[in-house]
């Protein structure tokens, strides 16, 4: 059972997986730019440039002990999201990718298809457990000063459409090398009916939504990162049943463990012992499904003092439900 956290190709990659080592950190996920990019100490340029830079990259991880284990394309890509000029640039772009993570053994790519980054389309923090900040959002108070939203807008035909066409080009070329995407759930997820918080339709906001994507292209290749935080935020939903659900059809690729407290129109991201999620019954119903990893850090509150505090806290946590479920 494995547990993951994200990492930058930075100048400080080497003391930071010694540090991500030390906390008991089995695998990593490796943020992607949403193109290659001049200066950077990574060559993403071609497929044999992608190869060899993934092969170097696992090699680097496993000499502190972990495994290379994703690759998280979640920014950018605006174009394929929205159907712009230069979608199938972006679309070779990935294909690239993806072909250089097959070669290497490395099964996970993880994505979205919102259009702006979560962080933007929030309220104002509130104060939690011990001064800490949560992350929070209140449809009401969001309402008073929202995000620009994109133009033109984009409904939710046309939003499928483009992932349709996405996913048709990119599965292929990942069932080929043995990667499995996993699509990341709305943030928040917006309920059918709702105006859209961006101009552009919630198309990933239920599981019903899910499994229209699913259907999008068929194939054990096209999968859900099971954000549980936003499952949590659904309208309606149970995550325990919830996780049986895409469990048995074998569609969770991966998990964001974290908690939440209410649901949408309103929720804080709290602390992962003080949420309205059982925890360790949630934990009890991924060993139900077989599903062994990666559990995965997301969101955190904003702790007093040290995030290297709170990533310790977590991960300590995580190792202790783990051992008591699956063990």
């Amino acid at each position: 059972m494995l547990i993951q956290e994200k990492i930058t190709w930075d100048a400080d990659v080497d003391r930071n997986l010694a540090h991500l080592a030390a906390l008991g950190v089995d695998c990593v996920g490796f943020d992607l730019p949403d193109s290659h990019r001049d200066g950077a100490l990574f060559d993403l340029s071609s497929v044999a440039a992608a190869t060899a830079f993934f092969k170097e990259a696992k090699a680097r991880v496993a000499a502190h002990g972990m495994e290379l284990r994703t690759v998280q394309a979640t920014n950018g890509f605006d174009e394929v999201k929205r159907g712009l000029p230069g979608r199938d640039a972006k679309i070779e772009f990935l294909q690239h990718v993806v072909q250089a993570m097959g070669a290497n053994g490395i099964p996970v790519l993880a994505y979205n298809f919102k259009i702006l980054n979560s962080k933007f389309l929030r309220s104002q923090p509130t104060i939690g457990r011990g001064g800490a900040s949560y992350i929070s959002f209140d449809y009401a108070a969001y309402l008073k000063n929202p995000a620009t939203p994109i133009e033109p807008p984009i409904p939710t035909e046309k939003m499928l459409d483009n992932l349709g066409y996405f996913l048709k080009a990119i599965v292929p070329v990942a069932e080929k090398g043995g990667v499995r995407m996993a699509l990341h759930p709305d943030d928040p997820p917006v309920p059918h009916g709702t105006p859209s918080l961006t101009g552009a339709a919630h198309i990933a906001s239920n599981l019903e939504d899910y499994r229209r994507i699913f259907g999008l292209a068929p194939s054990a290749a096209n999968g859900m990162l099971f954000c549980q935080g936003c499952v949590k935020e659904m309208q309606d939903m149970d995550v325990y049943d919830a996780i049986r659900a895409m469990g048995a059809i074998d569609k969770i690729v991966m998990v964001h463990f974290r908690n939440v407290r209410g649901s949408f129109p309103k929720f804080q991201e709290v602390f992962v012992d003080n949420g309205d999620v059982d925890m360790f019954r949630a934990m009890q119903a991924y060993r139900e499904v077989g599903f062994k990893g990666p559990f995965s850090l997301d969101h955190s509150p904003a702790f007093p003092g040290s995030q290297i505090a709170n990533q310790a806290f977590v991960i300590g946590y995580l190792r202790a439900l783990i051992q008591a479920v699956y063990r």
